[in-house]
């Protein structure tokens, strides 16, 4: 191997090294010089709250020779969940029909598929605002053979105040953290150069998979759903000119 080709594989082994040294970095501060210096800096923010709604998906499903008759079997079932949640409050805007398909049922014998009827199904996605009213709504969905509790999870239905108090708390985190480098660093902070946000919030569950209502009849329906607290984050990565 010749010196050129050894000061080659070992530069780029330094350059590698530094890398991953690089990356293990915690990055929420860092200063970088260029055309103009700047500090950059990540702050986050948490605020936690009661939610104030409740979010129910069920799915109606019937097996059928036509489709004709799944269409009007799924459609009875829906009626049933429409007028239970109408008699416990739950407005027309708040209740939303899904996934509607049908399809053919294939039974299959000896390597051979043949089609013995149709699926049908209907879902419904609701909103549910008065939290009162949960467990008596889960009690009745459950009642309704062939209609299965599909997903649930609750939900706020405004969150631009806990959005901006989240804000305001990764903002002065992060202009904590900033004035600090700055302090240790010797060096002022001037304007901001760079702003950016990323939200989330922490959705709690109740039920993430298909619940048939066969099971819950056996298992006799006995609440109550717990509320919980929802919790809403949020990023800032701020960059400050440097003097």
């Amino acid at each position: 191997m010749n010196n050129a080709l050894s000061a080659l594989i070992v530069g780029i082994a330094i350059v590698l090294a530094s890398w991953v040294i690089g990356q293990n970095i915690n990055h929420t501060a860092n200063i970088t010089n260029g055309n103009q210096n700047s500090i950059s800096v990540n702050g986050d923010g948490k605020v936690f709250a009661k939610p104030d709604t409740f979010l129910l998906t069920v799915v109606a499903q019937e097996k059928s020779k036509t489709t004709k008759e799944g269409f009007a079997q799924v459609a009875a079932k829906i009626g049933e969940v429409q007028k239970l949640l109408k008699d416990n409050g739950i407005e027309e805007k708040d209740i939303q029909s899904v996934n509607i398909s049908i399809n053919p049922n294939y039974n299959y014998d000896n390597g051979k598929s043949t089609i013995d009827g149709f699926m049908a199904t209907h879902g419904l996605q609701v909103k549910i605002r008065n939290l009162e009213s949960i467990d008596t709504i889960l009690a009745g969905v459950s009642t309704i053979a062939n209609v299965q509790i599909q997903n649930t999870a609750y939900d706020i239905d405004d969150k631009t105040k806990l959005y901006t108090e989240a804000r305001n708390l990764a903002i002065a985190k992060a202009k904590q953290k900033a004035e600090d480098m700055a302090k240790a660093s010797g060096i002022n902070l001037w304007k901001v150069v760079t702003i950016s946000e990323s939200q989330w919030y922490v959705q709690p569950m109740y039920a993430n998979q298909y619940a048939k209502s066969e099971m819950a009849n056996d298992a006799m329906w006995g609440g109550t759903v717990s509320v919980g607290q929802l919790e809403i984050s949020t990023n800032v990565s701020i960059s400050y000119e440097i003097r």
